[in-house]
């Protein structure tokens, strides 16, 4: 579906007190998954704030957050993803880094702390929310981000479905990399740049590959691309999601587009993983996250490997129906 919300509800003709009401119930609704998840969490993540809360497709009939919400209880019982084992049988070790962040405008930019003081260039993902999700909202998951070595540029738009915000951060960082004076100077990788996102932002990261081939890859989690919208993409992708997601249905949106795609594609499923889990349990997907970081901004073998058809990803009784292709 390419429309947005507003723009569907004026298509099909819906009543605009109607569409209000509809809207203002999915919203009340999610937060209820949102506030529900963090009380059952007995280690939520410092410092993430969750201030927003996704909205999506009017495919999702309010009734149907009542099966988020209890998923996201039990959801929120299981172990951390830091403490399972990844990549072979190996323990994911702690980070070492520190991340840092300055908001310039409508970007928000975390970083390792040592870029202040290293000699060296950081590859770079360029981030995008989900509908009506402040960049705020996902602070835990990119400082995780950050933390492994990565410049995270998140523009403050929630509604970025085409790409534009995405394919706008490329050109500031790009820019700061070139400016004297900024603390980004001279610190940027140009040539490793990936596009993430969540919901509508992992259709934008779509998007936005689709138009730019400065992005070499894609993150999807929980993407609300259509499968038009993905046919074709020949930049690697990794669409992530959750069997209890019940805003963005795998079978409708992200199944469809992984089928789509022409290129490197990863498909997996987080067992009772939810539409918020990357806001509120954002270690539940982030080791899986930052090595697909790894395999293509940092030429890292054994990362790669991990999405092979025979890798870790496809062992991991945590996630279900894993695919790859090319």
């Amino acid at each position: 579906m390419r429309e947005k919300s507003a723009d569907w509800f004026k298509a099909h003709k819906v009543p605009v007190a109607i569409a209000a009401a509809a809207v203002a119930v999915v919203i009340v609704a999610v937060m209820v998954v949102v506030v529900v998840t963090q009380k059952g969490d007995s280690a939520p993540a410092s410092g993430t704030t969750v201030s927003a809360v996704q909205t999506t497709a009017p495919t999702t009939a309010p009734a149907t957050t009542a099966v988020e919400t209890t998923a996201a209880a039990t959801q929120a019982a299981r172990p951390s993803a830091s403490a399972q084992s990844s990549g072979g049988g190996q323990t994911t070790p702690a980070a070492t880094e520190t991340a840092a962040s300055l908001t310039d405008g409508s970007k928000t930019v975390y970083y390792p702390q040592s870029l202040t003081s290293m000699d060296r260039k950081y590859p770079v993902i360029v981030w995008a929310n989900g509908t009506g999700c402040a960049t705020a909202t996902y602070n835990a998951l990119l400082e995780t981000f950050a933390e492994a070595g990565y410049i995270v540029v998140a523009d403050a738009s929630v509604m970025t479905a085409d790409g534009t915000a995405q394919r706008d951060s490329i050109d500031y960082i790009l820019g700061e990399a070139t400016r004297s004076g900024s603390p980004f100077y001279n610190k940027v990788d140009m040539s490793n740049i990936g596009a993430a996102g969540h919901s509508q932002g992992g259709r934008s990261a779509v998007n936005a590959a689709q138009a730019d081939s400065r992005i070499r890859f894609v993150l999807s989690i929980a993407g609300a691309s259509s499968a038009d919208e993905a046919r074709g993409l020949n930049t690697p992708i990794f669409f992530m999601t959750g069997t209890s997601d019940a805003i963005v249905l795998s079978s409708m949106w992200v199944e469809p587009s992984y089928a789509a795609v022409t290129g490197r594609a990863v498909y997996a499923s987080l067992t009772g993983g939810v539409h918020t889990t990357c806001m509120t349990n954002p270690e539940k997907i982030s080791d899986y996250a930052v090595e697909w970081f790894d395999a293509y901004l940092k030429n890292d073998r054994a990362a790669m490997n991990t999405f092979a058809a025979d890798g870790a990803l496809s062992k991991d009784g945590d996630w279900q129906d894993f695919a790859c292709k090319n």
